[in-house]
């Protein structure tokens, strides 16, 4: 399905507020520029002990300056003001203090989210091994149930990490039914198609890093429309392909341009699409660190960069497919 937009992650953190300090303002605070101005700041207080009389017995507060008599400094003064200093010469609040994101709480996320895709994954090959027929159906009930939990974590108002982890493992179960069937027909297809997978995601990493490719409204456009025109495309298909109106498979198979089947020039362009999803997802990352986004819109960045992960990896399986069919 489409990659979720997280449009409502920059809405939600565009209206944050923060002290000077960097910590996040609470209720009633006001900066020191708009408290009310203290009427005799650098003014004698007039209401206080004239100079020089004492009713009390006591040396006073207003004694001359140099008046060995001077009122001595409550106890515990120095102990305060050592302590206010130490507060004043601490270190501003980091983003751990803040609760903001980091790039470090996405990298824990993606691993927790990608532990568990695996851990699904290996449930669905062993339950493939078993009982090839089960696991598939398994896997399609399984596939409703995955774009329920996306829709919902894409529409929901606030973040739903329990239901990210659940759309990990129940994924995981889908990924790994799919790759054992693909197995099956095309032996060492599954260990190409994870090498594959990696070298698209390290050389798009790398060049997003370095700068070679940057995020843009064109860019997120396309990616949008693609992946929208994917989901009807693979639906369409998929609904023809069930009734039986149109056999897909001799569709695919269709050679185009150079004898190359039409599969693989779709499965080509899809894997594009993933491309762009992920570089506008490592932006989204990029700019919700820098903009101190809350901690947990980390969960959102890492459900979106696994599900392009997802997506180009069993593209690239379905255009392996195809080209070892013709071998």
């Amino acid at each position: 399905m489409a990659n979720p937009v997280m449009n409502s992650i920059v809405k939600d953190w565009s209206t944050q507020s923060t002290t000077p300090a960097g910590y996040p303002e609470m209720p009633g605070y006001q900066p020191a520029s708009a408290q009310a101005h203290n009427p005799y700041v650098g003014e004698t207080n007039p209401y206080g002990t004239q100079q020089g009389v004492d009713y009390s017995g006591q040396p006073i507060y207003g004694a001359p300056q140099g008046n060995p008599t001077a009122y001595p400094a409550p106890s515990g003064y120095e102990e305060q003001m050592a302590s206010y200093e130490a507060m004043m010469n601490a270190p501003a609040a980091d983003a751990v203090d803040r609760g903001t994101m980091t790039y470090d709480d996405v990298v824990v996320k993606s691993l927790m989210c990608f532990g568990l895709l695996l851990m699904g994954a290996t449930a669905g090959w062993l339950t493939g091994i078993v009982t090839l027929g089960a696991a598939m159906l398994v896997a399609l009930g399984a596939c409703v149930v995955t774009l329920g939990l996306a829709l919902f974590i894409r529409f929901s108002k606030t973040v739903r990490p329990a239901a990210i982890i659940a759309y990990s493992l129940i994924e995981g179960f889908v990924f790994g039914a799919l790759s054992f069937a693909f197995e099956l027909m095309y032996p060492g297809i599954v260990v190409t198609a994870v090498l594959a997978t990696l070298v698209v995601i390290g050389t798009t990493l790398a060049a997003f890093t370095m700068g070679f490719v940057r995020n843009s409204s064109t860019l997120t456009r396309v990616a949008g429309i693609g992946c929208t025109a994917f989901f009807f495309y693979y639906l369409v298909t998929f609904a023809l392909s069930v009734t039986g109106l149109v056999d897909m498979t001799a569709v695919n198979n269709t050679k185009i341009f150079f004898g190359i089947p039409l599969g693989v020039i779709i499965g080509v362009l899809a894997v594009f699409i993933g491309v762009l999803c992920l570089v506008r997802d490592f932006d989204a990352v990029k700019v919700g660190v820098a903009n101190n986004v809350p901690e947990k819109y980390s969960w959102l960045c890492t459900f979106a960069i696994m599900t392009d992960v997802i997506w180009i990896y069993l593209e690239i399986l379905k255009i392996l497919s195809y080209l070892m069919r013709r071998d």
